[in-house]
């Protein structure tokens, strides 16, 4: 049945495809905006539009596809740029949006003390909005907002950000750009770090990851690099590994990767183009109640900016310029990747 004959069943069209624009109420979370989409065919979704637009939790069919923290929902006014305080404020969820100014490790680059994985995560959105519309019979929302980061005699960096869905289709878009607003040349970071959770990630989940090469980030991972794609239960005292995927595979330059468990029958595919996105860590982390499997495309290696500077990674933008970064996120069965 095509939706104009669905929609004269309904009074309302969020009887089909729901859009709440709310606030959390009370505690670390107080005063929070956020909007939960419900598209009609399993797919619900929950934007945080006070911490960089990130999407926080998703679900298909009642059943989760993320991790989250035991953090939860913060703030963005409790944010702590020292060090690796950042974990206080990370409360996990489907991406968080790492950057504009650092990813990875906390650092000194150019006279600036950088926090770990920099502070887009923790801004609001301004000119926020949200439109409906409809294309060739079917309804799509968009949401609509621009995160700044914006510092005298420095950085002014924006990222624009628009997340469309469409009636009845699982899938959802990412369009980011991000612009230099300034007179002078500015560094910009950005890692899009998506957080696999339960019960779509367990020890029966397989990643899929179209990488050639595999590089460990640390001793312990160098131990277990053959191990990278294989998952135990839950264990106390579980130290991360991390690998970096080089040599992606991909079909007129886009790349895709993802999860599905056949136990779960659960499926999750995100696509990319990686011109942009050339580099990708894998976080692979099966602690008790820490139960969680990063998949992290970016623009730059992940030991701070000071460290990508030197190695050659780190992106600069030019006065004015601005540059475009696309993800479409699809979920379903597992047969469905």
């Amino acid at each position: 049945m095509s939706y104009i004959e669905e929609k004269k069943y309904a009074g309302h069209i969020n009887q089909l495809f729901s859009v709440k624009e709310y606030r959390f109420c009370g505690g670390w979370a107080d005063g929070v905006r956020a909007v939960d989409v419900s598209n009609g065919a399993g797919l619900t979704f929950t934007v945080l539009v006070d911490r960089a637009m990130d999407i926080f939790s998703m679900s298909y069919k009642g059943k989760n596809l993320c991790y989250q923290t035991p953090v939860g929902v913060k703030a963005p006014q409790y944010f702590d740029v020292e060090g690796i305080d950042w974990m206080q404020s990370f409360g996990g969820g489907f991406f968080v949006t790492c950057g504009l100014d650092n990813i990875g490790s906390p650092c000194v680059d150019d006279g600036s003390k950088l926090p770990c994985h920099g502070r887009l995560s923790s801004t609001p959105a301004e000119n926020f909005r949200i439109e409906r519309g409809m294309d060739n019979g079917t309804p799509y929302v968009t949401l609509i907002g621009d995160m700044t980061q914006m510092v005298m005699f420095g950085a002014q960096l924006t990222l624009t950000r628009k997340i469309t869905c469409r009636y009845m289709e699982n899938k959802v878009t990412v369009e980011d750009v991000v612009s230099n607003g300034c007179a002078r040349e500015t560094p910009e970071m950005i890692l899009y770090h998506f957080n696999m959770g339960y019960p779509l990630f367990d020890e029966n989940a397989e990643v899929v990851i179209p990488s050639k090469k595999r590089i460990p980030r640390s001793d312990i991972a160098a131990q277990e690099l053959d191990m990278w794609d294989k998952f135990t239960p839950p264990v106390f005292g579980y130290d991360e590994r991390c690998y970096y995927h080089e040599d992606m595979e991909s079909e007129n330059g886009v790349v895709t990767f993802g999860m599905k468990n056949k136990n779960s029958d659960l499926s999750v595919k995100i696509a990319y183009e990686n011109k942009n996105l050339p580099h990708f860590l894998q976080w692979k982390m099966t602690g008790v109640e820490e139960y969680v499997c990063g998949l992290e495309p970016g623009n730059a290696t992940v030991d701070g900016r000071a460290n990508a500077r030197e190695n050659g990674t780190l992106k600069i933008l030019k006065p004015g310029e601005s540059v475009d970064y696309r993800l479409e996120i699809s979920v379903g069965e597992y047969n469905e990747f």
